[in-house]
């Protein structure tokens, strides 16, 4: 048993799918496939079950991966401690975000403040889907994550803390054909006849559900088609081939090329990490970062 057989059983587990984990970590599904055999092989038993429905963790995966996240958690936090006291700790802190928001006003203030209470430090951004940055916490390629609630909240795993609401829209393409009338007057209803583009590695009943619930109201259930990442996603809308729900402070809504709806409904934006990572440049790099979005961003959007 190794660390990359652990992490990448780990992606695995977090996103149910080899093909998506391939994907996300630049390694081929046969190479995933054959560590993790081999990891199943060492442990005596089988770690996920392959059907027409998906992949699933066992009842043994279940326990392995509560088992696998409270040990790297507790190696981290032990590599931590030996760093400091061997004086080679950079201070290097991972944030990851959402990928498709507008964090112009974000990153520059947490950027001052981190480092004006520790000068010497460096922060590395990253912006990625909802399952990669669980698997980033999960894999320790990232320290804190700021995100929607609804797809951290049932790792027990994690701390995770309100941070701030966030309206959603509709995006539509300047050449959609509503495009000439004033955006103010229309509503959902108005699209029910459009296919709705999502990301596909966000498939999952919570976000089928969510993307549903959303239209319900307005008396229409959506076709939904789903692509690979949040830029093909914006790529089709843009070119007229469908419509997308996307939360208020997506960047895309102040391309020339858009127009967007607003329409009642919310989400919670979350600052998520693992439990048992609680060192002091972790901790305040959380406040800073729940205080920024909670009292300035999600202020300015209410």
């Amino acid at each position: 048993m190794n660390d990359l057989q652990i992490d990448y059983f780990m992606a695995v587990a977090t996103n149910l799918s080899f093909t998506k984990t391939s994907e996300e970590l630049f390694v081929s599904q046969p190479a995933i496939s054959r560590q993790i055999s081999q990891l199943e092989k060492e442990l005596g038993c089988r770690l996920f079950t392959r059907n027409n429905q998906g992949t699933q963790l066992t009842e043994e995966g279940r326990l392995y991966f509560d088992l696998f996240s409270k040990y790297k958690a507790e190696f981290i936090n032990t590599k931590i401690k030996a760093e400091q006291i061997s004086g080679k700790n950079k201070a290097v802190m991972r944030v990851g975000f959402l990928e498709g928001w507008d964090l112009f006003n974000i990153i520059p203030p947490m950027m001052e403040r981190y480092q004006a209470t520790y000068p010497d430090s460096e922060v590395v951004i990253n912006c990625c889907g909802v399952k990669e940055l669980a698997t980033g916490l999960l894999t320790d390629t990232l320290d804190v994550v700021v995100t929607m609630k609804n797809s951290v909240k049932m790792y027990s795993e994690f701390e995770c803390a309100d941070a701030a609401e966030v309206g959603k829209i509709l995006l539509y393409s300047s050449m959609h054909p509503l495009a000439e009338k004033d955006p103010w007057e229309l509503t959902l209803k108005d699209f029910s006849g459009d296919l709705f583009i999502a990301p596909w590695e966000i498939v999952d009943k919570m976000i089928v559900d969510a993307i549903s619930n959303y239209t319900r109201p307005y008396g229409f259930i959506p076709k939904l088609r789903f692509v690979k990442n949040h830029e093909s996603t914006i790529t089709c809308v843009r070119n007229n081939m469908g419509v997308t729900i996307a939360d208020e402070w997506v960047w895309a809504k102040g391309a020339d090329d858009l127009l967007w709806i607003p329409f009642n409904a919310k989400d919670t934006v979350a600052v998520a990490r693992l439990k048992a990572k609680d060192d002091k440049h972790l901790l305040t790099m959380e406040g800073i970062l729940k205080d920024i979005i909670g009292e300035e961003i999600g202020f300015k959007h209410k």
